[in-house]
This record gives C-alpha cells, sequence and structure tokens, in this order.
C-alpha cells in the first residue's frame, strides 16, 4: 500500500511539473518615471516581492528618477539601472545599476510625447488605435514588451514607443 502511495505522489508530481505555466516574463527596453511619492522612496527589490536593495529618494524639488525596464513579470518590472535627473544642479546620477525589481504601481509616464502613435498590438505594423495622441493626457503604464509600453489612456489601452520622461516638459 505504501509502494503504491509513494508511486502515486510521483505521477502527480511529475503531472504538476508538465502542466506548470510557462513564465509571464516579458523582455523590453523601456524607460519610466518613477511616480511613487513616498518620502522614504521607491523599494528596488532583490526578486519580485523579495527583500529591498535599495530605496531611491529623490533629494530635489525639481528632479526626478528615470529607470529603465527591463522586462516584466506580472506586476512587476525588473530593471538594470535608475537615473537622477536634477534640474537645478543641471546634471544626472546614476542611484541604481545592476539587476532589481520594481512594483509596478510605483512607476509610469508623467505622459506622453506629443503627436504620439498608439498602437492596439506592440507592432508598429498593427492597427493604430490614436495616430495622434495629446501629449498632456494622463497615461497609466500597464506593462512593455520590446520597445513598447502598454498603456492605458482617453482612447483606451494600446502600445507605444512614445512616453514623456520629463517631468517639467510636455516632450512636444
Amino acid at each position: 500500500m505504501l509502494m503504491r502511495i509513494l508511486l502515486l505522489s510521483a505521477l502527480l508530481a511529475a503531472s504538476s511539473a508538465v502542466a506548470a505555466p510557462a513564465s509571464d516574463r516579458a523582455a523590453c527596453n523601456v524607460e519610466v518615471d518613477i511616480t511613487d511619492r513616498d518620502p522614504n522612496g521607491a523599494n528596488v527589490r532583490a526578486e519580485p516581492g523579495g527583500s529591498i536593495v535599495k530605496a531611491m529618494k529623490n533629494p530635489s524639488s525639481d528632479g526626478w528618477i528615470v529607470v529603465h525596464l527591463t522586462a516584466q513579470q506580472g506586476d512587476w518590472f525588473e530593471i538594470d539601472r535608475a537615473v537622477l535627473i536634477d534640474v537645478d544642479q543641471g546634471k544626472e546620477n546614476v542611484i541604481f545599476q545592476g539587476r532589481g525589481f520594481v512594483h509596478r504601481g510605483v512607476v509610469g509616464a508623467s505622459g506622453l510625447q506629443n503627436g504620439a502613435v498608439i498602437y492596439r498590438d506592440h507592432a508598429a505594423s498593427s492597427a493604430k488605435l490614436d495616430p495622434h495622441a495629446s501629449g498632456d493626457q494622463a497615461v497609466e503604464l500597464l506593462g512593455c514588451f520590446g520597445d513598447f509600453a502598454r498603456i492605458r489612456v482617453k482612447k483606451g489601452i494600446g502600445w507605444t514607443r512614445q512616453l514623456c520622461t520629463n517631468m517639467v516638459t510636455t516632450c512636444s
């Protein structure tokens, strides 16, 4: 009887390993802003939901932080660098470099480049949701794939390569 239970357990383990879902990791190459308003900074984690490796703070009221997204895994973005843009000092400082993860809730865009094209899919050959989008509208970052950011705007959900990551202009 014990042998049957062990064999059945082994078969169940093997079948669940085969049925396990593929990784939902999508590689991308997109720059976005840290939009988190927490005075303690936005956390970079070692793994999605893992230990904090860096708290990125913006010490300037006239600056912002831009992060480079290299992949998306569910609600988490993998990053490889973060740059503090300091308008007062007229310089950019790398404040994080390496592999880390930030939650979707702490990143976004200040808008779109004026006249941005928003596609229905993450390919320039796909149909256009908005061929000439207004740059100063609210933009919610939903994801990324390749050079495209998946966003929600007034006209709906689509994909663009023309986010505005400048917190002091409209990127026209």
